[in-house]
């Protein structure tokens, strides 16, 4: 389950983060996704890691789907461009070695600078962050798929033209199948239209 509240994430456990927690050296990268969830951050960054979260809004943006098929089998998320939209999200504040760690988790994702000026991301405390990070899909956004659940978003693009009705450990158990559906959904694809600030 995705952490949703400003927290610490450990190897062993989720802690209330300090007011005064150093921010030194790390780099705010917005969570989409299962990037939010303990569980993930301990498989990707090891069980030595500690994670500060902050809890944000950020204007302009929503969460759909990547328009390919994860290694699991899965149709994960990405961000695009939604004007008037607030997002409820997470940032990771990342050290120079988790966030080296965290791009080599991302083959499908090409990590890009935001700026507050374009879209605003905000604290609890009202506080702005300048700048951020965030992993946009390589692959474009499926268009007219809001983010849903797994089952359900199978659901509606086996509805569509061209997308077999391939349940999910299926396409876990088959790159042959992961590819050919990755293909199916280039046709249904869209950009992104993220604003991108100089400083990645």
């Amino acid at each position: 389950m995705p952490v949703t509240t400003s927290c610490v994430v450990t190897g062993t456990a989720v802690r209330p983060l300090a007011a005064d927690v150093c921010l030194d050296g790390r780099r705010p990268v917005l969570a989409v996704g299962s990037n939010a969830a303990a569980s993930q951050l301990r498989q990707k960054l090891g069980p030595d890691l500690a994670v500060p979260v902050h809890a944000v809004r950020v204007s302009d943006l929503a969460v759909g789907h990547s328009a390919h098929v994860s290694r699991a089998g899965y149709i994960p998320y990405t961000p695009y461009e939604h004007r008037g939209r607030t997002l409820r999200a997470v940032v990771l504040w990342l050290d120079d070695a988790q966030l080296a760690r965290m791009d080599e988790t991302e083959p499908n994702y090409d990590r890009v600078r935001l700026s507050s000026a374009h879209y605003r991301l905000a604290l609890e405390s009202g506080d702005v962050v300048a700048g951020y990070d965030v992993y946009r899909s390589v692959h474009g956004v499926i268009a007219g798929l809001p983010a849903t659940t797994q089952a359900d978003a199978f659901a509606q693009l086996a509805r569509r033209p061209g997308i077999p009705d391939d349940p999910l450990p299926v396409l876990a158990g088959s790159a042959r199948r992961r590819a050919a559906v990755t293909a199916a959904l280039a046709a249904h694809a869209v950009d992104a239209r993220l604003r991108t600030a100089p400083g990645r």
